[in-house]
């Protein structure tokens, strides 16, 4: 048996020493510190969207960041319907790829569903 159950998709990560998340970016886990994906360098894996803005000055894990993991929806050039259930890479905070261009682009999620006006991504570890 489970020692809890959590529904939601609301997630809380500690932050990395000397950084700062911005609201409605998307927050990335190196070695299990939340960053900006700005910062990312192809490793990291999909937290979700950052809801409150933080900073963290100080030690690694000072300071939590909130974060909306589920599904999200982004632009894209290169998804196509055929492409459901495959995985999309983050080419920027609104943009999705099946391309990991070399390794040099996190991993966003799985790819939900292929609409006219963008891919919906299930974001989160």
């Amino acid at each position: 048996m489970s020692i809890a159950k959590r529904i939601g998709v609301k997630r809380a990560y500690p932050v990395a020493a000397a950084t700062s998340l911005h609201v409605n970016t998307i927050a990335v886990l190196a070695a299990g510190l939340a960053i900006p994906l700005a910062q990312a360098a192809g490793t990291e894996l999909s937290a979700g969207v950052v809801t409150f803005a933080v900073n963290n000055p100080g030690a690694a894990g000072a300071v939590r960041v909130e974060v909306e993991a589920g599904e999200h929806k982004f632009t894209t050039t290169d998804i196509v319907a055929a492409d459901v259930g495959a995985t999309a890479y983050f080419v920027d905070d609104r943009t999705v790829s099946k391309s990991h261009d070399t390794n040099s682009r996190p991993i966003a999620g799985k790819i939900i569903q292929v609409d006219d006006d963008g891919v919906w991504v299930e974001l989160g570890v």
